[in-house]
């Protein structure tokens, strides 16, 4: 007989491909990871993961499995709810997908007040690049994400759930840090750091510059991150100034470690969504979590992003 706590673990490694990951989200060893899928694979007498040294890749027959074992871990989860829901108690899995630095900020402080009203429920996020998350919604990889990407879906569910401010930090020092506030024409007097080009940051960046005929192309730069927090560490090491998420400077603006320069005529606030994929099952502890998410109650939790003041 299949063990249920074996399949999980197959599902997440294959999902993570990483046997280190999976025993951290699991919170236990990676010899008893390792040993689970050993034992999976004994039991169905076929091997589900490619060793390559030291690494691991879902091979065909692997991939093959995922859906069953999926739905039937999701039917086990029903008996579970149904069980506690008679006995007055929330328990669940509720399978999160973020793709913004945002998202990385704002997350922590809605689990931990959800966790104080629902304690027996578990969560488990993934983050990743933009476009990502909305990709696993489609696969049921997660169920509800948040982003700030918004592919017109007919089975997605947009619901805006914040605005995320973007703004120019500089190393102290730097001219437009003497300055503090700058004009349109002066963002190409000296080089910047960019994000990638898909980037939520560079992608509102660009659209907002278009209004005033201008674009990204125009800026000076030699080093583009793909990743918010090493952009804000660039800054503070004085390699150039950055368009990054408010939020995720404050702590570097606070510290004098940078210098907020504000670019007259320009507004960069990028839309966060909640999205959910309205052909799939909802158990619920998801549709608990979705209503909680927009509940009254919790207007601060969705202004979090927002400067105050």
């Amino acid at each position: 007989m299949l063990d249920l706590f074996e399949l999980q673990v197959f599902v997440l490694a294959a999902e993570t491909e990483n046997f280190s990951e999976t025993a951290r989200l699991l919170q236990i060893s990676q010899p008893a990871v390792s040993g689970h899928i050993q034992s999976l694979e004994q039991r169905l007498n076929t091997q589900l993961f490619d060793r390559v040294g030291r690494h691991i890749r879902l091979n065909d027959a692997g991939a093959a499995l995922v859906p069953s074992v999926r739905s039937l871990l999701r039917e086990s989860q029903r008996v579970e709810e149904i069980v506690a829901a008679r006995q007055g108690t929330l328990v669940g899995l509720v399978k999160l997908g973020c793709s913004t630095t945002a998202g990385k900020y704002i997350l922590p402080q809605v689990m931990n007040r959800f966790f104080e009203q629902h304690p027996e429920v578990r969560i488990y996020c993934i983050v990743g690049q933009r476009g990502d998350s909305l990709q696993r919604l489609e696969t049921n990889e997660v169920e509800i994400a948040l982003s700030s990407l918004r592919i017109p879906r007919r089975t997605l569910e947009y619901r805006h759930f914040a605005d995320d401010l973007i703004t120019l930090i500089a190393p102290p020092g730097h001219p437009w840090a003497r300055m503090g506030v700058i004009g349109l024409e002066d963002l190409a007097e000296h080089p910047v750091i960019l994000r990638e080009s898909t980037s939520g940051t560079t992608v509102t960046l660009n659209r907002e510059l278009a209004q005033h005929d201008m674009s990204v192309e125009m800026l000076q730069s030699n080093l583009t991150l793909c990743n918010t927090e090493s952009i804000v560490q660039a800054v503070i090491a004085r390699i150039a100034p950055a368009f990054v998420s408010e939020v995720s400077a404050r702590a570097a603006i606070a510290q004098g470690q940078a210098v907020e320069v504000r670019v007259e005529g320009l507004t960069l606030v990028q839309h966060l969504y909640m999205v959910r994929h309205t052909g799939f099952y909802a158990s619920e502890a998801q549709s608990m979590f979705w209503d909680f998410l927009f509940a009254p109650e919790n207007a601060d939790l969705r202004s979090g992003l927002v400067r105050q003041g």
